[in-house]
């Protein structure tokens, strides 16, 4: 019992020693719980935070794998629609084709069976529908409204006559007259009448030498019997200028004595120059 007794009573000294060591450490003691609530409310305040980042990387990835799975819809969606336009052209440029050489073979079998034609050069149109117009001589514009003046001044022999038949003389016959001839001793200068362009320069054995000039709207005057000739081909005659002189009559003629036959056309038909002459 004594032993017991003992040992209980170290035990309450014991304890009694651990409580005042508690009391005199209670600083210390509540110093180290509060560290402990500290940590404790930190680790927990850590792990809501880990908790919700994984939550929020959890949802990154489920919408990455969204949107990768709607970009490769769309991906094969275009894809696909180019693939269809891409036929769709290809298609139309092969039907364009067939088309075209159908075409081409519908020509070539229609120009097989026509005749081939033959190619011809149109004709070259006459000098005067080509006179150019120059400043230095004005334009050519003769109209049926204006005149003419005298290319010689003396008695008209034989008058314009292709209605009726007139005499001619050194022929002794009847017949139609062309032109006007008109009296003028040999030698005398013949005034152009008009203003003109000189389409042609010719002789022959019934008019003797002959100048032909264009003045305009188609029409053309004519001078015959001459002697000297003092234009050319292509010359721009004025009113009034000299064309020549007259000359002796041809053998056509000669009862008639020397004269200056006068001319008009309008286009291929003759005309009578007194219709103009003032």
């Amino acid at each position: 019992m004594a032993n017991l007794f003992l040992e209980v009573m170290k035990m309450q000294n014991r304890d009694k020693t651990i409580l005042q060591k508690l009391k005199d450490n209670a600083f210390y003691v509540a110093l180290g719980l509060g560290l402990l609530a500290v940590l404790a409310v930190v680790a927990v305040y850590t792990m809501e935070q880990g908790g919700k980042k994984v939550a929020e990387n959890e949802v990154d990835l489920n919408q990455a794998s969204d949107y990768t799975a709607i970009s490769t819809e769309e991906a094969l969606v275009e894809e696909t629609n180019g693939k269809t336009v891409n036929q769709a052209e290809e298609t139309k440029q092969e039907e364009k084709t067939d088309t075209e050489e159908a075409t081409t073979e519908e020509k070539e079998q229609k120009e097989e069976k026509q005749p081939k034609k033959e190619v011809t050069e149109a004709p070259a149109k006459e000098e005067k529908e080509q006179i150019p117009v120059t400043t230095d001589v004005g334009e050519l514009n003769f109209t049926s409204d204006k005149t003419l003046t005298w290319p010689v001044h003396g008695d008209v022999i034989l008058p314009y006559s292709m209605e009726t038949t007139v005499y001619f003389k050194t022929l002794d016959q009847y017949q139609c007259n062309p032109g006007m001839l008109v009296a003028a001793g040999n030698g005398t200068t013949v005034q152009n009448a008009f203003l003109g362009k000189v389409t042609k320069v010719t002789s022959d054995n019934t008019y003797g030498n002959m100048v032909t000039l264009y003045i305009g709207n188609d029409y053309s005057i004519v001078y015959g019997q001459l002697d000297a000739v003092y234009v050319k081909e292509g010359d721009y005659v004025k009113a009034g200028a000299s064309i020549g002189t007259v000359g002796n009559p041809t053998d056509s003629f000669a009862e008639e004595g020397s004269h200056l036959f006068f001319q008009m056309y309008q286009g291929d038909q003759t005309v009578d120059p007194m219709m103009f002459i003032e």
